[in-house]
C-alpha cells in the first residue's frame, strides 16, 4: 500500500485554471466519499482551501494518483479535467508528510505563515472523518501536521505580521489610499475570512457594511462589530457610498457585475478574494473602479516586508523533525505488520506439523508437544523485534 497526494495550487496554476477544480466546503464530505470509492483507496482526505485543492490517499495498489483525480473530475462533469496532467503535482511516501506539514505551517501559502490554511485543513480533515475517509495512516499525518503548524508559529517569526490573504489585501488597500481614508467599506460574504477583514477594518474607523445572501448570518456577525448588515439586493444602493469593496463568498457565480456600478470620479477599489471569482472581469473597465484580484495580491506579497524568509531555515528544522518522527512511526508500524504476519505463519506451520505427526504420539505426548511448540514460537517472537530493528532502520528521504 502507498501514501500519495495529487493537487493543484496557486504555484502551479492561474486563478482561471483553479476555478474549474475548486471544491466548496459543503462539498468536501461528498467529494471524499466519491473519490474514495472511485479510486479504491483504503483511506482518503480531500482538502480545498482558497489557493489549493489536494487529494490525500493511502491505496492498496501502485496506480497513478493523478489518473484517479482526473477521473474524479470527469465524473463530476468538469471540462478540461485532463489539463491536470500539466497543472497538477504528485507526491509519494514521506514527501507527502513533509508537504502537508509545510502546508499546515503556512510555509506553502501565498502569504507566508498565514493561519487561515490551518483552519481550512482542520475543516477538511473533520469533513473526511465524518464519512470515514481517513484511517490509521492519514489520521497520523494530519494530527502531526496540526502539531507542526502550531510549533512553527510558536517558535519562529513565520507567523508575524499579516498572516492571511485578507490581511495582505487590507495592507495593499492602505498603500493605495495613502494618506486618504475611504468614505466607507463594504464586505461581501460571511465566512472565516470576514472576521479577519472586520478585525482589520475596525481600526480604520470608517463605516463598514457586510452583505450576505442570508441576511440573518450577516446580522449575527456584525453584532460583535460596529458594522451594518445588508442583503445582496441592497448592493446597488450601498455601492455609490463606499470607497472600497472586498468580496469573499463561496458562490459559484459572480456576485458583482458591471451593472452594479456607475461611473465615478473614484477611485473605488474592488478586491476579489474568492475562488471561483466573485467579480466579473468587466467591472475593472468601469470608469473610476480599480479591480484587485488574487493575482495582484500575490505580486504584492512577493515584495512584502512581512514575508520573513530569513526564519524559514528554522521552520525547516522543525518540519524535518516531524518528518523524522513520522518515518520512525511508519517503520515501527511496518515492523508490527511483519511481526503479526510472522506470528500467523509460524502458528500455521506449527499446527500443520503437529497434525502431520499426530498419529505417532500418545494424547499426553501430543499435548506436551503442542505446549512446547507454542512456547517455542512465543520465545522466537520475543527475539524478532530486535532482529527487525537492525534490518529496518528508518531511512531519511
Amino acid at each position: 500500500m502507498g501514501l500519495s497526494l495529487c493537487g493543484i495550487s496557486y504555484k502551479t496554476a492561474s486563478v482561471e485554471d483553479r476555478e474549474r477544480f475548486q471544491l466548496r466546503r459543503a462539498e468536501l464530505m461528498e467529494a471524499t466519499e466519491q473519490y474514495k470509492e472511485l479510486s479504491g483507496a483504503a483511506e482518503a482526505v480531500v482538502v480545498s482551501t482558497c489557493n489549493r485543492v489536494e487529494f490525500y490517499q493511502y491505496t492498496p495498489d501502485k496506480s497513478e494518483p493523478l489518473t484517479r483525480v482526473i477521473e474524479f473530475y470527469k465524473q463530476r462533469g468538469i471540462n478540461g479535467a485532463d489539463t491536470l496532467k500539466e497543472l497538477g503535482y504528485v507526491r509519494q511516501k514521506t514527501t507527502v508528510a513533509r508537504h502537508l506539514f509545510r502546508v499546515a505551517s503556512g510555509m506553502e501559502s501565498m502569504v507566508l505563515g498565514e493561519d487561515q490554511v490551518f483552519h481550512q485543513l482542520k475543516e477538511a480533515y473533520s469533513s473526511a472523518c465524518a464519512v470515514g475517509g481517513p484511517g490509521k495512516i492519514l489520521h497520523k499525518i494530519f494530527h502531526q501536521a496540526f502539531q507542526a503548524g502550531k510549533q512553527v508559529r510558536a517558535e519562529t517569526q513565520i507567523g508575524k505580521g499579516p498572516r492571511s490573504v485578507p490581511g495582505a489585501a487590507l495592507d495593499l488597500l492602505k498603500e493605495r489610499f495613502g494618506d486618504k481614508r475611504p468614505t466607507a467599506a463594504l464586505v461581501i460574504g460571511v465566512n472565516e475570512l470576514t472576521n479577519i477583514l472586520l478585525d482589520g477594518l475596525m481600526r480604520w474607523e470608517i463605516p463598514v457594511y457586510v452583505a450576505n445572501r442570508t441576511l440573518a448570518k450577516a446580522e449575527k456577525l456584525v453584532s460583535a462589530y460596529k458594522a451594518k448588515a445588508i442583503s445582496l439586493e441592497e448592493l446597488c444602493t450601498i455601492i455609490p457610498d463606499v470607497g472600497m469593496i472586498i468580496s469573499a463568498t463561496s458562490s459559484s457565480q459572480p456576485v458583482l457585475k458591471a451593472d452594479h456600478f456607475l461611473p465615478r470620479q473614484g477611485p473605488l477599489y474592488v478586491v476579489d478574494l474568492a475562488v471561483p471569482r466573485d467579480v466579473s472581469p468587466e467591472v475593472g473597465e468601469v470608469e473610476g473602479v480599480r479591480l484587485i484580484g488574487l493575482q495582484d495580491i500575490q505580486k504584492y506579497l512577493d515584495h512584502a516586508e512581512y514575508l520573513r524568509a530569513e526564519d524559514l531555515p528554522k521552520a525547516d528544522v522543525i518540519i524535518e523533525e516531524k518528518v523524522s518522527e513520522y518515518s520512525t512511526w511508519r517503520a515501527k508500524l511496518r515492523q508490527q505488520s511483519k511481526i503479526l504476519k510472522m506470528h500467523r505463519d509460524l502458528n500455521r506451520l506449527r499446527k500443520e506439523e503437529l497434525e502431520r505427526f499426530k498419529a505417532g504420539f500418545h494424547i499426553s505426548e501430543y499435548r506436551a508437544l503442542d505446549s512446547f511448540s507454542q512456547a517455542l514460537v512465543k520465545n522466537f517472537m520475543r527475539l524478532l523485534p530486535e532482529v527487525l530493528d537492525d534490518e529496518d532502520e528508518p531511512k531519511k528521504s
